[in-house]
């Protein structure tokens, strides 16, 4: 006959069990029952091994939270740092767990941030690095919580060339404005993380915001030299194609596109030019209306009765 109370090493067991057939909600009572009984039967190391197991259940219930990540990597690195886990499908252990938690809150947190860009991108894209930098460290390991939660297999070093690429094009973005081409290196930097991460789009995406970032031209107004198409100048289209007009200035770079049915123009110079039309335009949108007020004022006179229309 089975005994009617389970003993705590037994209840670990069965906490294994349910982790291993990913039942974490499951799992996760019945390491906090075992973590309760081991306490009082055996003393506290597997009592801590039971605790540490109904967190990291809880981890698999919902999503970590950066803070409980970083209690329990303490909790693990203090209290457990030589000792084997195995709820999921690999040992690991609790040192190694605990700095591999570290720097998934750590992700989290900067994977979290909103429009780092704008607030302060040089100390994002050196957090970021330091990050890629954490994971450099631990090359070689798989990532446990993504291999017990999602049975994704995904080797620690991946996440390096990501970070990397997201820091260079964090430095890119905020640099684009004032130097589009010290903007156009950080994102060519950046391709080369993309391709080493196998990101095929991201990487055709920053090669765009090379080509357009490098791309210099002179103004076909005033002459002056820019760089960055649609930065630091624009294209203005003409009806008539101009490639084959001489250039009047002795500077190598272009003031019309390849298909000549584009002018280069500085940003400046296009102000002033849409300005102008758009004063132009209202002072002909006014006169039109006042035209066709006239006209309406000129037929109601016309039907009004007796007018001798």
């Amino acid at each position: 006959m089975a005994p009617l109370f389970k003993s705590g090493r037994d209840l670990l067991e069965q906490g294994l069990d349910l982790a291993r057939r990913r039942d974490f909600a499951r799992a996760r009572e019945k390491f906090v029952d075992a973590a309760a009984r081991l306490a009082k039967e055996s003393g506290t190391v597997e009592a801590d091994l039971a605790r540490a197991y109904a967190d990291l259940m809880g981890f698999a219930v919902r999503a970590p939270d950066p803070a409980a990540e970083r209690a329990l990597a303490e909790f693990l690195r203090t209290r457990l740092g030589s000792m084997e886990l195995r709820p999921g499908l690999r040992p690991i252990s609790g040192g190694a767990l605990a700095t591999q938690l570290d720097l998934d809150a750590r992700d989290r947190e900067l994977t979290a941030q909103t429009d780092p860009v704008a607030t302060d991108p040089a100390a994002y894209a050196q957090a970021l690095q330091a990050l890629a930098g954490g994971y450099a460290g631990i090359t070689g390991q798989v990532l446990f919580l993504p291999e017990l939660i999602q049975q994704r297999t995904i080797a620690a070093e991946s996440r390096v060339p990501v970070l990397m690429a997201t820091a260079f094009e964090t430095l890119g973005l905020a640099a684009q404005k004032a130097d589009p081409i010290a903007a156009a290196e950080r994102f060519q930097t950046a391709q080369q993380y993309w391709v080493q991460a196998g990101e095929g789009r991201r990487a055709e995406a920053a090669g765009h915001l090379i080509e357009t970032l490098s791309l210099r031209a002179r103004c076909w107004i005033c002459g002056r030299a820019g760089a960055g198409h649609g930065v630091q100048f624009v294209s203005m289209p003409v009806e008539v194609a101009l490639s084959g007009l001489k250039d009047s200035s002795d500077s190598p770079l272009p003031s019309v596109d390849p298909t000549g049915h584009h002018l280069y123009v500085c940003i400046g110079c296009h102000s002033a030019v849409r300005g102008l039309a758009e004063r132009i335009a209202d002072r002909r949108a006014a006169a039109v209306a006042e035209q066709l007020r006239a006209e309406m004022r000129a037929m109601e006179r016309r039907l009004r009765p007796g007018s001798g229309a």
